[in-house]
């Protein structure tokens, strides 16, 4: 009896679930969207690696989300921001255009800051803007390329310190204010 009760409570979820599965989403409906990428970014400083995940939801041709990410680039920093696109095209692929701002927390390594100096690095402006390729993998899945320019500041406080006869002489407080234009190209996959 047991056994029939978790075979038919099985065949249950089967049926009930290749039903949904055969129901085709409308565009016309909101929709969870998850879009994570892998990138480069290209500047005056050199090259970096960048990863992100944004999550949101879609409607129609917008889709709206919260994304987070690691950026290399000069100074290691963890961007959190407000993503919004907006596609173009009746097809299945379709072309897009993105807008990003937000935060960029300062996470720098030791390797990155200047000897001798007690450095505090501040948050600062983060913004990316782009275009942008999406191919339809299936009915849910998608490959998107995208080339963007994106920008990142912080602000670095920082007091020398020098040595001398044993004493360690601090000098008042400096500030270098970082403003890091790049160039941002990402492949990334959404579902």
């Amino acid at each position: 009896m047991r056994r029939l009760n978790i075979l038919g409570a099985l065949l249950l979820l089967f049926v009930t679930g290749s039903s949904v599965a055969q129901q085709k989403i409308s565009p016309d409906r909101w929709r969870f969207q998850s879009v994570n990428s892998v990138g480069i970014l290209e500047g005056q400083t050199g090259s970096a690696f960048q990863i992100q995940t944004v999550n949101g939801v879609c409607y129609q041709s917008w889709y709206a989300g919260v994304g987070l990410g690691l950026d290399y680039y000069r100074f290691r920093t963890i961007p959190l921001f407000m993503d919004i696109r907006k596609e173009f095209g009746k097809s299945s692929n379709k072309l897009f255009v993105y807008l990003d701002g937000g935060i960029s927390f300062a996470w720098v390594t030791d390797d990155q800051k200047m000897p001798y100096n007690f450095e505090h690095f501040s948050n600062g402006f983060y913004d990316d803007m782009g275009i942008g390729y999406k191919a339809l993998l299936g009915k849910k899945n998608a490959l998107q390329i995208s080339l963007g320019y994106t920008y990142k500041q912080l602000t670095d406080t920082y007091s020398s310190i020098f040595y001398y006869n044993a004493l360690p002489p601090v000098y008042p407080p400096q500030k270098l204010n970082y403003s890091l234009n790049r160039l941002s190209i990402k492949l990334g996959w959404s579902f």
